[in-house]
C-alpha cells in the first residue's frame, strides 16, 4: 500500500484504464464548456486564481502519526472566484503540479481535474444561490470553501474504492479521515476571504455571466 495516494491528486497506475480514460472525456467536456465564449479580460483572474491553487495544494501538513502529508486544495476559492472557468485554472494547475513538482499523475490527470474540478463548479452555481436569500458572507465562505473540499476528497474516496487498480478500501478510509483537518482549514479560510473580497471587492465573487 502506498501513503503516496493520501494527496487527493492520484497517481498513476493508482486506476484501471477504464476509470482515468473515462476522467479525460468527462474533463475533456468541462474545458470546453468553460473556455466557450471565453473574453480576453477573463485571462488574468484565471492565470492569478491558476496560481493561486497551483501554491496551495504545494502547502502540505505532516500527519504526524503517519509518515505522509495532506495540502490544500483551494477548490471552493477557485469555484466562487471564477464560476464556470474553474476547470481551466484547475487543470492548469494540475498538469503544472505534475510537471514541475512530479505530484499526481499524467493518466490520471483527467479523473484528478474532474474530483477536483466538479466541486469547484457547484460552489461557483451555489454562491449566488445563497447571496440572494442574505446567507451571511462567512458562513457562506465556510459552506463552500469546506463543502466543496469535502466533495473533492469524498470523490477522491469513491473513485480509489469502485475505480481502484488494486483493493484501496483501507487506504481510501485513512484518506478521508486524514483530509478532515483541511476540510474545517479551507471553509474558515473562503469564509474570511469571501467576507473581505465583499466589502472591498465583490466584482471578483460569482459567476461571470458571458
Amino acid at each position: 500500500m502506498t501513503l503516496s495516494l493520501f494527496a487527493v491528486h492520484l497517481s498513476d497506475g493508482a486506476l484501471s484504464t477504464a476509470w482515468w480514460a473515462s476522467g479525460f472525456a468527462v474533463s475533456a467536456l468541462l474545458l470546453l464548456v468553460a473556455m466557450c465564449r471565453m473574453r480576453e479580460e477573463e485571462i488574468p483572474r484565471i492565470g492569478v486564481l491558476t496560481a493561486a491553487f497551483f501554491v496551495g495544494s504545494s502547502i502540505h501538513f505532516p500527519l504526524g502519526i503517519l509518515p505522509t502529508s495532506v495540502h490544500l486544495i483551494l477548490n471552493g476559492l477557485v469555484g466562487v472566484v471564477l464560476g464556470r472557468r474553474a476547470p481551466l485554472a484547475i487543470t492548469i494547475g494540475l498538469l503544472l503540479q505534475y510537471l514541475l513538482l512530479s505530484h499526481g499523475g499524467l493518466t490520471t490527470l483527467g479523473i484528478n481535474a474532474c474530483i477536483v474540478g466538479l466541486p469547484a463548479l457547484v460552489a461557483g452555481v451555489a454562491y449566488p444561490l445563497l447571496r440572494r436569500p442574505g446567507v451571511p458572507a462567512f458562513a457562506r465562505g465556510v459552506l463552500l470553501g469546506g463543502g466543496a473540499c469535502a466533495a473533492a476528497v469524498t470523490l477522491n474516496f469513491l473513485v480509489l474504492l469502485v475505480g481502484g487498480k488494486e483493493d484501496w478500501h483501507l487506504l481510501a478510509k485513512l484518506v478521508l479521515l486524514a483530509h478532515v483537518p483541511i476540510v474545517i482549514i479551507e471553509g474558515l479560510m473562503l469564509g474570511v476571504l469571501v467576507s473581505y473580497l465583499e466589502k472591498v471587492k465583490p466584482e471578483l465573487l460569482g459567476e461571470r455571466s458571458s
